[in-house]
Protein backbone atom coordinates (compact mmCIF):
# COMPACT_ATOMS: atom_id res chain seq x y z
CA UNK A 1 0.00 0.00 0.00
CA UNK A 2 2.97 2.54 0.69
CA UNK A 3 4.62 2.10 -2.59
CA UNK A 4 1.10 2.12 -4.42
CA UNK A 5 1.11 5.57 -2.53
CA UNK A 6 4.55 6.82 -3.66
CA UNK A 7 4.07 5.61 -6.80
CA UNK A 8 0.58 7.76 -7.24
CA UNK A 9 2.60 10.69 -5.83
CA UNK A 10 5.43 10.43 -8.53
CA UNK A 11 2.79 10.19 -10.91
CA UNK A 12 0.98 13.39 -9.86
CA UNK A 13 4.26 15.22 -9.96
CA UNK A 14 4.72 14.24 -13.13
CA UNK A 15 1.32 15.50 -14.45
CA UNK A 16 2.38 18.99 -12.68
CA UNK A 17 5.57 18.86 -14.28
CA UNK A 18 3.20 18.39 -17.98
CA UNK A 19 0.86 21.34 -17.12
CA UNK A 20 3.63 24.10 -16.77
CA UNK A 21 5.25 22.42 -20.20
CA UNK A 22 6.67 25.90 -21.04
CA UNK A 23 8.42 26.73 -17.64
CA UNK A 24 10.17 23.73 -17.18
CA UNK A 25 10.98 23.40 -20.48
CA UNK A 26 13.66 25.99 -19.85
CA UNK A 27 14.29 24.78 -16.78
CA UNK A 28 15.34 21.68 -18.11
CA UNK A 29 17.14 23.10 -21.51
CA UNK A 30 19.65 25.60 -19.04
CA UNK A 31 20.14 22.55 -16.54
CA UNK A 32 21.17 20.26 -19.62
CA UNK A 33 23.82 22.95 -21.25
CA UNK A 34 25.24 23.29 -17.83
CA UNK A 35 25.83 19.61 -17.04
CA UNK A 36 26.82 19.45 -20.81
CA UNK A 37 29.40 22.08 -20.21
CA UNK A 38 30.84 20.40 -17.14
CA UNK A 39 30.82 16.95 -17.95
CA UNK A 40 32.55 18.03 -21.60
CA UNK A 41 35.55 19.44 -19.61
CA UNK A 42 35.51 16.38 -16.95
CA UNK A 43 35.13 13.69 -19.96
CA UNK A 44 37.94 15.73 -22.81
CA UNK A 45 40.28 15.92 -19.21
CA UNK A 46 39.58 12.28 -18.67
CA UNK A 47 40.88 11.11 -22.55
CA UNK A 48 43.36 13.35 -22.26
CA UNK A 49 45.13 12.41 -19.50
CA UNK A 50 44.77 8.51 -20.64
CA UNK A 51 45.81 9.41 -23.99
CA UNK A 52 48.79 11.37 -22.62
CA UNK A 53 49.90 8.41 -20.38
CA UNK A 54 49.64 5.77 -23.08
CA UNK A 55 51.90 8.34 -25.03
CA UNK A 56 54.01 8.35 -22.15
CA UNK A 57 54.22 4.38 -21.66
CA UNK A 58 57.04 4.81 -24.74
CA UNK A 59 58.76 7.63 -23.39
CA UNK A 60 62.54 6.90 -22.12
CA UNK A 61 62.34 6.13 -18.43
CA UNK A 62 65.06 9.19 -17.87
CA UNK A 63 65.60 12.55 -20.73
CA UNK A 64 68.45 14.44 -19.72
CA UNK A 65 69.12 17.79 -20.89
CA UNK A 66 71.87 20.30 -20.48
CA UNK A 67 70.93 23.54 -18.91
CA UNK A 68 73.20 27.15 -19.76
CA UNK A 69 71.97 30.20 -18.48
CA UNK A 70 68.97 28.77 -17.53
CA UNK A 71 67.66 27.31 -21.13
CA UNK A 72 67.89 24.18 -22.47
CA UNK A 73 71.02 23.93 -24.87
CA UNK A 74 72.82 21.28 -27.02
CA UNK A 75 74.19 18.05 -24.88
CA UNK A 76 77.65 16.80 -25.40
CA UNK A 77 77.67 13.30 -26.79
CA UNK A 78 80.44 12.70 -24.29
CA UNK A 79 77.28 13.07 -21.55
CA UNK A 80 76.24 9.92 -23.10
CA UNK A 81 79.36 7.77 -22.38
CA UNK A 82 79.54 9.25 -18.87
CA UNK A 83 75.73 8.17 -17.94
CA UNK A 84 76.50 4.65 -19.60
CA UNK A 85 78.69 4.12 -17.15
CA UNK A 86 76.37 4.39 -14.46
CA UNK A 87 75.79 0.93 -12.76
CA UNK A 88 71.96 0.15 -13.81
CA UNK A 89 71.65 2.07 -17.17
CA UNK A 90 70.67 -0.47 -19.88
CA UNK A 91 70.97 2.07 -22.99
CA UNK A 92 71.69 5.48 -23.63
CA UNK A 93 70.03 7.24 -26.83
CA UNK A 94 71.20 10.43 -28.39
CA UNK A 95 67.62 12.68 -29.62
CA UNK A 96 68.03 15.39 -32.32
CA UNK A 97 64.47 17.12 -32.42
CA UNK A 98 63.00 20.58 -32.76
CA UNK A 99 60.25 22.96 -34.44
CA UNK A 100 59.22 23.78 -37.78
CA UNK A 101 57.36 27.42 -38.54
CA UNK A 102 55.44 26.50 -41.54
CA UNK A 103 54.83 29.70 -43.33
CA UNK A 104 52.45 28.79 -45.80
CA UNK A 105 49.78 26.40 -43.72
CA UNK A 106 50.85 29.02 -41.04
CA UNK A 107 51.22 26.22 -38.54
CA UNK A 108 54.35 24.72 -36.57
CA UNK A 109 55.31 21.03 -36.84
CA UNK A 110 57.24 19.01 -34.64
CA UNK A 111 60.77 17.17 -36.43
CA UNK A 112 62.35 14.21 -34.61
CA UNK A 113 65.31 12.64 -35.95
CA UNK A 114 65.55 8.87 -35.18
CA UNK A 115 68.06 5.64 -35.91
CA UNK A 116 65.32 3.43 -36.10
CA UNK A 117 61.59 3.12 -35.63
CA UNK A 118 62.26 1.34 -32.54
CA UNK A 119 62.90 4.41 -31.22
CA UNK A 120 59.74 6.97 -31.63
CA UNK A 121 57.87 7.62 -29.49
CA UNK A 122 54.51 6.26 -31.07
CA UNK A 123 53.66 2.64 -32.08
CA UNK A 124 51.80 2.19 -35.25
CA UNK A 125 52.76 3.65 -38.87
CA UNK A 126 51.97 3.06 -42.46
CA UNK A 127 54.55 2.36 -44.67
CA UNK A 128 58.64 2.42 -43.78
CA UNK A 129 61.34 4.73 -42.58
CA UNK A 130 64.67 4.38 -44.91
CA UNK A 131 67.79 6.11 -45.05
CA UNK A 132 68.16 9.26 -47.41
CA UNK A 133 65.10 12.09 -47.66
CA UNK A 134 62.80 9.26 -46.40
CA UNK A 135 60.58 10.77 -43.83
CA UNK A 136 57.39 9.73 -42.09
CA UNK A 137 54.29 12.03 -40.80
CA UNK A 138 51.55 12.22 -38.94
CA UNK A 139 48.00 12.32 -40.53
CA UNK A 140 46.82 15.80 -39.76
CA UNK A 141 49.63 17.33 -41.20
CA UNK A 142 49.37 15.07 -44.30
CA UNK A 143 45.39 15.98 -44.47
CA UNK A 144 47.10 20.21 -44.46
CA UNK A 145 49.35 19.58 -46.89
CA UNK A 146 47.61 16.95 -48.67
CA UNK A 147 50.39 14.61 -48.85
CA UNK A 148 50.37 11.06 -49.37
CA UNK A 149 52.69 7.65 -49.23
CA UNK A 150 55.37 8.54 -52.44
CA UNK A 151 54.84 13.18 -52.40
CA UNK A 152 57.57 15.09 -52.08
CA UNK A 153 57.00 17.27 -49.12
CA UNK A 154 59.51 20.74 -49.69
CA UNK A 155 60.98 21.97 -46.16
CA UNK A 156 63.02 25.30 -45.29
CA UNK A 157 66.06 24.12 -43.59
CA UNK A 158 68.05 26.35 -40.99
CA UNK A 159 70.77 27.85 -44.80
CA UNK A 160 67.49 29.19 -46.09
CA UNK A 161 67.58 26.98 -48.81
CA UNK A 162 64.88 24.20 -50.06
CA UNK A 163 65.60 20.03 -48.88
CA UNK A 164 63.09 17.16 -50.54
CA UNK A 165 61.85 14.87 -48.90
CA UNK A 166 60.03 11.60 -49.86
CA UNK A 167 56.45 11.10 -47.93
CA UNK A 168 57.53 7.11 -46.97
CA UNK A 169 54.77 6.63 -44.27
CA UNK A 170 51.77 8.26 -42.55
CA UNK A 171 50.93 7.57 -38.67
CA UNK A 172 47.91 6.11 -38.19
CA UNK A 173 45.39 7.26 -35.72
CA UNK A 174 45.91 5.17 -32.95
CA UNK A 175 49.12 7.02 -32.41
CA UNK A 176 47.36 10.73 -33.71
CA UNK A 177 47.67 12.97 -30.70
CA UNK A 178 51.60 12.40 -30.03
CA UNK A 179 52.15 12.36 -33.73
CA UNK A 180 49.39 14.74 -35.68
CA UNK A 181 51.99 17.60 -36.31
CA UNK A 182 54.88 15.24 -36.41
CA UNK A 183 57.82 14.64 -39.06
CA UNK A 184 59.96 12.07 -38.50
CA UNK A 185 63.16 11.32 -40.59
CA UNK A 186 66.87 9.95 -40.31
CA UNK A 187 69.09 11.50 -37.48
CA UNK A 188 71.62 12.44 -39.69
CA UNK A 189 69.33 14.10 -42.00
CA UNK A 190 67.66 15.89 -38.86
CA UNK A 191 71.07 16.97 -37.80
CA UNK A 192 71.54 18.60 -41.06
CA UNK A 193 68.39 19.97 -41.33
CA UNK A 194 68.50 21.99 -38.40
CA UNK A 195 72.16 22.14 -38.34
CA UNK A 196 72.80 20.85 -34.96
CA UNK A 197 76.73 20.20 -35.24
CA UNK A 198 78.51 16.52 -34.77
CA UNK A 199 79.41 15.58 -31.40
CA UNK A 200 75.87 17.47 -30.13
CA UNK A 201 71.97 16.36 -29.36
CA UNK A 202 68.66 18.10 -28.13
CA UNK A 203 68.96 15.60 -25.27
CA UNK A 204 69.46 11.94 -23.80
CA UNK A 205 66.94 9.45 -23.52
CA UNK A 206 68.08 6.99 -21.02
CA UNK A 207 66.38 3.42 -20.54
CA UNK A 208 67.01 1.74 -17.07
CA UNK A 209 67.49 -2.18 -16.86
CA UNK A 210 65.67 -2.19 -13.32
CA UNK A 211 62.54 0.23 -13.12
CA UNK A 212 63.15 0.13 -9.23
CA UNK A 213 66.34 1.62 -9.01
CA UNK A 214 65.07 4.47 -11.35
CA UNK A 215 64.96 7.36 -8.99
CA UNK A 216 68.22 6.60 -7.56
CA UNK A 217 69.92 6.42 -11.09
CA UNK A 218 68.10 10.07 -11.96
CA UNK A 219 70.07 11.36 -8.60
CA UNK A 220 73.61 9.58 -10.27
CA UNK A 221 72.88 11.19 -13.04
CA UNK A 222 72.45 14.63 -11.98
CA UNK A 223 75.61 14.36 -9.40
CA UNK A 224 77.26 12.79 -12.09
CA UNK A 225 76.50 15.94 -14.62
CA UNK A 226 75.85 19.25 -12.96
CA UNK A 227 74.99 21.42 -15.51
CA UNK A 228 72.18 18.98 -16.58
CA UNK A 229 68.34 18.56 -16.03
CA UNK A 230 67.40 14.82 -15.36
CA UNK A 231 63.64 14.45 -15.61
CA UNK A 232 62.10 10.80 -14.89
CA UNK A 233 59.46 9.58 -16.69
CA UNK A 234 56.94 10.01 -14.03
CA UNK A 235 57.52 14.01 -13.58
CA UNK A 236 57.09 14.22 -17.55
CA UNK A 237 53.78 12.61 -16.41
CA UNK A 238 52.61 15.26 -13.39
CA UNK A 239 53.72 17.71 -15.32
CA UNK A 240 51.15 16.92 -17.91
CA UNK A 241 48.40 16.42 -15.56
CA UNK A 242 49.50 19.83 -13.75
CA UNK A 243 48.72 21.05 -17.25
CA UNK A 244 45.70 19.93 -18.44
CA UNK A 245 44.57 20.47 -15.12
CA UNK A 246 45.59 24.11 -15.17
CA UNK A 247 43.65 24.65 -18.28
CA UNK A 248 40.75 22.52 -17.10
CA UNK A 249 40.74 24.26 -13.79
CA UNK A 250 39.71 27.94 -15.97
CA UNK A 251 36.69 25.93 -17.81
CA UNK A 252 35.67 24.39 -14.27
CA UNK A 253 35.62 27.88 -12.40
CA UNK A 254 33.48 29.48 -15.16
CA UNK A 255 30.89 26.56 -14.93
CA UNK A 256 30.53 26.46 -11.69
CA UNK A 257 29.93 29.95 -11.32
CA UNK A 258 27.02 29.25 -13.93
CA UNK A 259 25.99 26.00 -11.63
CA UNK A 260 25.32 28.90 -9.04
CA UNK A 261 24.09 31.47 -10.54
CA UNK A 262 21.50 28.15 -11.89
CA UNK A 263 21.10 27.20 -7.87
CA UNK A 264 20.25 30.55 -7.30
CA UNK A 265 17.60 30.87 -10.35
CA UNK A 266 16.03 27.67 -8.87
CA UNK A 267 16.05 28.89 -5.46
CA UNK A 268 14.21 31.60 -6.64
CA UNK A 269 11.52 30.17 -8.58
CA UNK A 270 11.01 27.34 -5.57
CA UNK A 271 10.42 29.68 -3.09
CA UNK A 272 8.22 32.18 -5.01
CA UNK A 273 5.17 29.98 -5.53
CA UNK A 274 2.55 31.54 -7.66
CA UNK A 275 -1.03 31.97 -6.60
CA UNK A 276 -1.79 29.02 -8.53
CA UNK A 277 0.84 26.73 -7.36
CA UNK A 278 -0.36 27.67 -3.40
CA UNK A 279 -3.92 27.31 -4.18
CA UNK A 280 -3.19 23.81 -5.52
CA UNK A 281 -1.31 22.92 -2.43
CA UNK A 282 -4.12 24.15 -0.21
CA UNK A 283 -6.41 22.00 -2.70
CA UNK A 284 -4.33 18.98 -1.68
CA UNK A 285 -3.96 19.97 2.23
CA UNK A 286 -7.77 19.96 2.15
CA UNK A 287 -8.30 16.83 0.50
CA UNK A 288 -6.06 14.59 2.92
CA UNK A 289 -2.36 15.36 1.97
CA UNK A 290 -0.08 16.02 4.63
CA UNK A 291 3.06 18.28 5.08
CA UNK A 292 5.67 15.27 4.34
CA UNK A 293 2.84 14.09 0.76
CA UNK A 294 3.32 17.60 -0.35
CA UNK A 295 7.25 17.69 0.11
CA UNK A 296 7.73 13.90 -1.50
CA UNK A 297 5.79 15.72 -4.63
CA UNK A 298 8.07 18.64 -4.69
CA UNK A 299 11.39 16.47 -4.06
CA UNK A 300 9.89 14.23 -7.22
CA UNK A 301 9.54 17.10 -9.55
CA UNK A 302 12.98 18.11 -8.38
CA UNK A 303 14.53 14.67 -9.21
CA UNK A 304 12.31 14.49 -12.49
CA UNK A 305 13.67 17.57 -14.00
CA UNK A 306 17.46 16.67 -12.64
CA UNK A 307 17.64 13.13 -13.85
CA UNK A 308 16.61 14.28 -17.38
CA UNK A 309 18.39 17.00 -17.55
CA UNK A 310 21.70 15.56 -16.31
CA UNK A 311 21.21 12.29 -18.34
CA UNK A 312 20.63 14.64 -21.65
CA UNK A 313 23.76 16.37 -20.48
CA UNK A 314 25.76 13.66 -19.92
CA UNK A 315 24.53 12.20 -23.67
CA UNK A 316 25.57 15.18 -25.63
CA UNK A 317 28.78 16.18 -24.23
CA UNK A 318 29.66 12.47 -24.73
CA UNK A 319 28.89 12.74 -28.35
CA UNK A 320 30.37 15.88 -28.43
CA UNK A 321 33.60 14.79 -27.19
CA UNK A 322 34.01 11.65 -28.52
CA UNK A 323 32.51 12.01 -31.73
CA UNK A 324 32.49 15.51 -32.89
CA UNK A 325 35.95 15.80 -31.78
CA UNK A 326 35.10 18.73 -28.98
CA UNK A 327 35.33 21.44 -31.58
CA UNK A 328 34.35 23.72 -28.33
CA UNK A 329 37.24 23.07 -26.23
CA UNK A 330 39.72 21.47 -28.50
CA UNK A 331 41.55 25.32 -29.03
CA UNK A 332 42.14 26.00 -25.66
CA UNK A 333 42.82 22.48 -23.94
CA UNK A 334 44.97 20.35 -26.21
CA UNK A 335 47.84 22.43 -27.30
CA UNK A 336 49.82 25.97 -28.48
CA UNK A 337 50.63 24.37 -32.35
CA UNK A 338 48.33 26.40 -35.02
CA UNK A 339 47.68 23.74 -36.16
CA UNK A 340 45.08 21.95 -34.47
CA UNK A 341 45.44 17.94 -34.70
CA UNK A 342 42.29 16.34 -35.82
CA UNK A 343 42.12 13.46 -33.65
CA UNK A 344 39.48 11.05 -32.25
CA UNK A 345 39.43 11.18 -28.56
CA UNK A 346 39.38 7.64 -26.92
CA UNK A 347 36.32 7.43 -24.35
CA UNK A 348 37.91 7.25 -20.97
CA UNK A 349 34.76 7.71 -18.75
CA UNK A 350 34.38 6.48 -15.32
CA UNK A 351 32.42 5.86 -12.86
CA UNK A 352 33.99 8.83 -10.57
CA UNK A 353 33.60 10.48 -13.40
CA UNK A 354 29.97 10.43 -13.56
CA UNK A 355 29.31 10.68 -9.60
CA UNK A 356 31.53 13.87 -9.64
CA UNK A 357 29.48 15.46 -12.35
CA UNK A 358 26.48 14.45 -10.31
CA UNK A 359 27.39 16.01 -6.92
CA UNK A 360 28.42 19.22 -8.67
CA UNK A 361 25.11 19.93 -10.69
CA UNK A 362 22.36 17.79 -9.58
CA UNK A 363 22.97 17.98 -5.86
CA UNK A 364 22.98 21.88 -5.51
CA UNK A 365 19.77 21.82 -7.75
CA UNK A 366 18.20 19.10 -5.64
CA UNK A 367 18.83 21.12 -2.55
CA UNK A 368 17.87 24.65 -4.03
CA UNK A 369 14.21 23.00 -4.94
CA UNK A 370 13.41 20.94 -2.03
CA UNK A 371 14.84 23.38 0.51
CA UNK A 372 11.97 26.17 0.00
CA UNK A 373 9.93 23.62 -0.62
CA UNK A 374 9.65 22.58 3.02
CA UNK A 375 7.95 26.40 3.38
CA UNK A 376 5.80 25.73 0.83
CA UNK A 377 4.68 22.28 2.67
CA UNK A 378 3.63 23.96 5.75
CA UNK A 379 1.11 26.70 3.72
CA UNK A 380 -2.49 26.81 5.70
CA UNK A 381 -5.25 24.79 3.50
CA UNK A 382 -7.64 27.72 3.91
CA UNK A 383 -5.17 30.85 2.84
CA UNK A 384 -3.75 28.74 0.23
CA UNK A 385 -6.29 28.39 -1.56
CA UNK A 386 -7.32 31.72 -1.10
CA UNK A 387 -4.00 32.59 -2.90
CA UNK A 388 -2.83 34.50 0.52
Amino acid sequence: MSLEKHRNILDYAVNFLLRRKGKNLATIIVFTLVVFMLASVVMMMGSLKQEARETLSLAPDITVQKIIAGRQGLVPLEYASAIQNIRGVSRVEPRIWGYYYDVEEDATYTIIGVKSLDTLPVEVVQGYLSSGNAVLVGEALAREKRLRIGDKLILRNHRGGYDKFLVAGIFSSRSALQSADLIVMPRDKAREFFGIPEGYANDLAVYVANPSELPNIAIKIANALPDARVLTKEQIRETYDAIFGWRSGVFLATILGAILAFAILVWDRASGLTAEEKREIGILKALGWSTGDVLEMRTFEGVVLALNSYLAGIILAYLHVFYLGAPLLKPVLIGWSTLYPEFELMPAVTLEDLLLIFVISVVPFLAAVVVPSWRASTIDPDEAMRGI
